[in-house]
Parts: C-alpha cells; structure tokens; sequence
C-alpha cells in the first residue's frame, strides 16, 4: 500500500478542472514528477477525465416509464398464476364432458353399435383364416393369461391416460 502525499488534493483539483498539466503551478508539476502517489493520480485522473469526456448515446426511460412497464409485467404474471388452475379445470371438464358424451353416444346409437359389432365379427373371421407360424411354446403363466385376456382394455386405457396427460400438459403449457 502506498502512503498518501499532501499534495494529492491539489493535484486532483488541477485534472479535474482541466489544467492539468500545462496550466498548474510548476512546482506541482515537479512534484508529481518525483512522488509516485501523486504521478499515478495525475494519470488515472486523466484517463477517466478522457473518458468522461466522450459522449454516451444511451436512452434512459424516465422514473414513469420503468415504473409503469414493472407494473404492467407484474399484473400480466398475476393474470397468468391466476389463470393456471381455471385452465387446468376447463380441460379438466372438457375431458370428462368428452368421455361422457363418447359413453352416451355409444350406448344410445343402434347404427354405431351395429357397426361395432360388425367390426369385431370381421376380425374375428379374418383372424381365424390367418395362419400365423408357431412359436415355441412358452409355460402358461398367470401373467401371460392376464396380458391375452385384459391386454386390449389395457391398451387402449393407456392410449387414454396418454391422452389426458397430452390434454393436460396443453393446459398447463397455455396458461
């Protein structure tokens, strides 16, 4: 650490209005040519007098604006938190409306129920003429009985728990 100089003022007051060094007290001058604490303020000084001098183009927004831009972004985030559980809701209702209104309709449609069953006897027949190779056979367990028995539920319960979650995922992702 270097130790002060009593002429440190002085030479801070000559840079800093600008007389320095051309029009500062010789004396002065020759002091801060042989004190290193003075020599060093007299450059620092300058450098940062130089670089004050050069004028910055930045726009500062006034006190209003800023405040009034922090209050606009503060009540669109409240509207937004609001918002999220009303969101989740409604897709929550319009999910259930939806597999309320698919069970309505497929229990009350003679025409849909025809075709359902069409469906399947077609199938069933198609299945039954279709020769697959035979596998080796594997011991009948518990597990596989279940999978060929409630595999189909199963499958399409999984198909509609992906799709409730890809319904809820919107939900969130909009609100």
């Amino acid at each position: 650490m270097k130790p002060e100089c009593q002429f440190e003022d002085d030479v801070l007051m000559y840079v800093g209005t600008g007389r320095w060094p051309d029009r500062a007290p010789k004396e002065l001058t020759a002091h801060a040519a042989t004190c290193e604490v003075c020599g060093d303020l007299a450059v620092v000084a300058q450098g940062m007098d130089a670089e004050r001098a050069v004028p910055v183009s930045a726009r500062v927004p006034s006190a209003g604006t800023v405040w009034w831009h922090a209050q606009l972004r503060a009540r669109q985030e409240a509207v937004k938190t609001v918002g999220r559980p009303i969101t989740f809701a409604q897709a929550a209702l319009l999910a259930a409306c939806g597999g309320a209104a698919g069970a309505v309709f497929g229990a009350t449609t003679g025409w849909f129920q025809r075709a359902l069953h069409v469906i399947a006897e077609t199938t069933q027949s198609v299945a039954s003429r279709v020769h697959l190779p035979q596998l080796p056979s594997l011991p009948q367990t518990d597990l596989t009985s279940f999978v060929a028995v409630y595999g189909p539920s199963l499958a399409i319960a999984g198909i509609g728990i992906a799709v409730a979650a890809a319904v809820v995922a919107w939900a969130f992702r909009e609100g």
